[in-house]
C-alpha cells in the first residue's frame, strides 16, 4: 500500500503543471481584453510555466527524500534520523 500513497501524492504533478499554465494564461488573456494590450497573455503563460515547473522541482526534492527514507527503512535503519554527512576523503 505504500506505493499507492506515492501515486496519490505525485500523480497529479502533470495536471498541476497544465492547470497553472492555463490559469495564468487565461488571467493574462483577461487582462489583455480589459486593458487592450497584446502581451499579457504571453506574460501569464510564462508565469504559469514558472509556477508549474517550480512545483515539479519541489515535488522532485520531496520524492527523493521519501525514496531515501524508504531505503533506510528497508535496511533497518531509523528512517527519520538525519542522513550522515559524507566523508570528503571517500570517493
Amino acid at each position: 500500500m505504500r506505493g499507492m500513497t506515492a501515486y496519490g501524492r505525485y500523480g497529479s504533478l502533470g495536471l498541476e503543471l497544465v492547470v497553472s499554465i492555463l490559469a495564468f494564461g487565461y488571467g493574462g488573456w483577461l487582462l489583455d481584453k480589459k486593458y487592450g494590450t497584446r502581451y499579457l497573455t504571453f506574460v501569464g503563460f510564462l508565469v504559469g510555466c514558472y509556477a508549474g515547473f517550480r512545483s515539479m522541482f519541489v515535488a522532485a526534492k520531496r520524492m527523493q527524500r521519501d525514496i531515501e527514507r524508504q531505503e533506510r527503512l528497508e535496511r533497518g535503519e531509523d528512517p527519520w534520523a538525519p542522513p550522515e554527512p559524507k566523508d570528503e576523503n571517500e570517493k
